[in-house]
């Protein structure tokens, strides 16, 4: 198998696949589990939809898939399902980035094979149970495009200068700190705005480039975490810290084959 091919098509260890989906499931639960959101077009058209968007029932159902998915039974087809029940979420007034991660997430699970918990244990895996792992380069990719994509449209003068944060610093609400004065004031020391503008964007290209090679892999996650915690410390982004740090663990898990890896048998 050439290096395109195992990119794209190389086995998952299902065993991984197992330990990330019930990860996935304690993710989701914390995600959606926020009643009384307000809801925005073009979810207010369908008044009965949101009326049982926010029922008793409704949130059954939902922790009822998602433990079912987590135990493993049909995770596939749960997958999909929960996708679909939860996508009105993505038209609530807070969290929709947060959401729509997590969401995306939760497709790529729709399309490859893992372990019901009560088979983690075993000593030999069926190759009707092993995918290829191009839906887990899918979720990697997307938290490349979560920092690449935010890096290059923060690569302004506006940006970088620090002028357009103090002015979001005085306009926005999510903000904890006040740049009005041009400066961070971090344990007493006055740091100017635009060192933190220029900083901040060059982790996010970091942070883009550097999940994807072994040796930067694991400074980029000491770094990603310690520039998500500081984040949160100057602005409130609902959980979309917590989501790109979750993120992490498609680059850190090990998802491949090792040498002790036990035997794989045909059906």
């Amino acid at each position: 198998m050439n290096n395109n091919q195992s990119f794209l098509f190389a086995p998952v260890n299902p065993k991984s696949i197992s330990v990330f989906r019930i990860l996935v499931a304690l993710m989701i639960t914390f995600m959606f589990s926020q009643k009384g959101l307000t809801p925005i077009y073009p979810l207010t058209e369908f008044p009965i939809l949101c009326k049982y968007m926010f029922s008793d029932y409704y949130y059954g159902l939902i922790y009822l898939l998602i433990l079912l998915f987590a135990i493993g039974i049909r995770p596939q087809i749960i997958a999909i399902l929960l996708f679909i029940i939860l996508l009105p979420h993505d038209f609530l007034i807070q969290g929709r980035k947060s959401k729509q991660v997590i969401l995306c997430v939760l497709l790529c699970f729709g399309f490859i094979k893992s372990l019901p918990v009560w088979h983690l244990n075993k000593k030999e895996f069926l190759i009707s149970n092993i995918s290829p792992i191009w839906p887990i380069r899918l979720i990697q990719i997307q938290l490349t495009l979560l920092y690449g994509v935010n890096a290059i449209a923060k690569t302004t003068y506006e940006y970088l200068s620090g002028d357009l944060l103090i002015e979001m610093s005085k306009t926005y609400r999510n903000f904890r700190v006040d740049f009005s004065d041009g400066y961070y004031h971090l344990l007493d020391i006055p740091v100017p705005v635009f060192v933190l503008a220029i900083a901040s964007t060059l982790i996010e290209y970091f942070l883009a480039i550097g999940f994807w090679f072994k040796k930067t892999r694991w400074f980029a996650l000491v770094i990603g975490i310690l520039f998500h915690l500081s984040l949160t410390q100057v602005v409130k982004i609902f959980m979309l810290d917590y989501v790109s740090m979750f993120l992490y663990l498609a680059f850190i898990i090990p998802f491949s084959f090792g040498v002790k890896d036990i035997m794989v048998r045909n059906n």
